[in-house]
């Protein structure tokens, strides 16, 4: 499970911005031949249109595997793989009115489509042409 930790400042060119941190933890890979170990890593805090979730459970399947291992092009390291979510609503953004706290939810493969375009309005999503 997340848990919501420090606050840091980011500076840029122009102004410097508060970010809230929030500390995570998974299973990453270091290199192609690494096994998955336990990992600790940070993520921005959830903003308006964003559903945070405390993960229950997480598949990893064939096409996980084949990222971390860097088989179908270079990955980036650490991997932390896995899609197919289950767990509970921890928190959600001003914007989202379908997700509340502490309800169930699930996360398929796609995250993501503009939900207007011509693939998206003939159910191909994955397809999405924005």
């Amino acid at each position: 499970m997340a848990s919501i930790g420090e606050t840091r400042y980011r500076e840029t060119r122009h102004y410097v911005k508060k970010e809230s941190i929030m500390d995570t933890r998974g299973y990453a890979n270091h290199s192609p031949e690494g096994a998955f170990e336990p990992f600790s890593f940070t993520r921005r805090e959830p903003e308006a249109n964003d559903v945070a979730i405390d993960i229950l459970y997480c598949g990893i399947c064939h096409s996980d595997i084949h990222t971390a291992r860097s088989e179908w092009g270079p990955a980036f390291y650490p991997c932390v793989p896995g899609h197919e979510i289950i767990g509970v609503v921890r928190s959600v953004g001003k914007n989202i009115t379908r997700f509340s706290e502490g309800q169930t939810v699930g996360v398929g493969c796609m995250v993501g489509s503009c939900c207007s375009c011509h693939s998206c309005n003939d159910g191909y999503e994955q397809y999405c042409e924005k």
